[in-house]
């Protein structure tokens, strides 16, 4: 019987997940690595991995010799080393963007949150005195910077057109016919960070990426702006961010991720007065913990279970199309 090797659970419900990978004849292991290694030693056996946010790295895949498919709870492939994967005859696969909806609504709380000063509001009620609170920008004369134009940058765009005086985004990759009406194009980063009041990351970890925003981006932004961060921790330069909070430069961060994570609990980043930070959440929901779960359990069984002509249908519980779309 095929043993599925559940790596890490991410904090996701896997038991649905366990059931219908059982009832498609699986053998299911929740395994607790929190290293490559412990995968190495506790699943050497497994012909399928699903994969939360541990490593699986080239000795791993080296050392699993049934291995046959590597499926991840999450849409990026950071944490899997897709090379060696392909090259000892191992299918990757991820999922498709589950929580794009939650994930623009998440960015867009945080930047009411702060625009709003919501922090400093809550802290006034003590004396309920409103001339505590710095008083907030208005919406519509700030501009909104987008960095990438993907999905999730796509339907947060939709939320802020009513709200901001003007939208501006950069994207090289990203094609015309996917370029939302009223948000304009910026050819460079730089041109991006200089227009923009407000700072939304929504880009990949990758060498181009790493430390988009630093202390030299941070400088272009006009004075007073806030930066927001719902993409991944490596995109930002966290000692820049502190130190542009405390010079007043910028007035708020909104971070949803962090470089590294779990951060460590002495980061500066957690306990200062102009920042917002949540626990890499901005995707959860209680449509997308099935999903994800779900999705994974699909990809795996895709493989070990290809269908044929005449074979009965899966388990409803892991093939619901409501389980595997996104969110409209």
């Amino acid at each position: 019987m095929p043993l599925v090797a559940v790596t890490d659970t991410g904090g996701l419900d896997f038991e649905p997940g366990i059931a219908a990978l059982r009832a498609a004849g699986h053998q299911v292991e929740l395994i607790g690595a929190d290293s490559a290694v412990d995968i190495r030693d506790r699943a050497e056996n497994a012909d399928a991995l699903i994969v939360s946010f541990v490593d699986v790295d080239a000795a791993t895949i080296a050392a699993l010799p049934l291995l046959k498919v590597i499926a991840t709870t999450t849409v990026g492939l950071d944490q899997v080393d897709v090379p060696a994967a392909q090259a000892a005859g191992v299918e990757v696969r991820a999922l498709p963007p589950l929580a794009s909806e939650e994930v623009a609504n998440h960015a867009l709380a945080g930047i009411l949150a702060m625009t709003r000063e919501l922090r400093a509001a809550q802290a006034a009620t003590a004396d309920w005195d409103f001339t505590l609170i710095p008083p907030p920008p208005r919406l519509s004369e700030l501009t909104l910077g987008l960095y990438g134009m993907g999905q999730i940058a796509q339907h947060l765009a939709v939320r802020a057109l009513p709200l901001f005086g003007r939208i501006v985004a950069f994207d090289p990759y990203a094609p015309a016919e996917t370029w939302p009406a009223g948000v304009d194009r910026v050819e460079g980063a730089d041109q991006l960070f200089a227009a923009s009041n407000i700072i939304s990351l929504h880009a990949p970890s990758t060498p181009a990426t790493r430390h988009a925003v630093d202390a030299r981006t941070l400088a272009l932004m006009p004075p007073g702006g806030y930066l927001v961060n719902v993409a991944r921790g490596e995109l930002v330069d966290g000692a820049a961010v502190v130190a542009t909070l405390d010079s007043g430069h910028l007035r708020g961060a909104f971070l949803d991720v962090i470089d590294p994570e779990p951060p460590s609990p002495s980061d500066p980043l957690l306990s200062h007065p102009r920042t917002i930070v949540t626990p890499h959440a901005a995707f959860y929901s209680a449509a997308t913990e099935r999903a994800y779960v779900m999705g994974a359990v699909a990809n795996v069984l895709a493989v070990l279970n290809p269908p044929t002509p005449h074979a009965e249908p899966m388990p409803a519980a892991a093939t619901s199309g409501a389980d595997l779309q996104e969110n409209p």
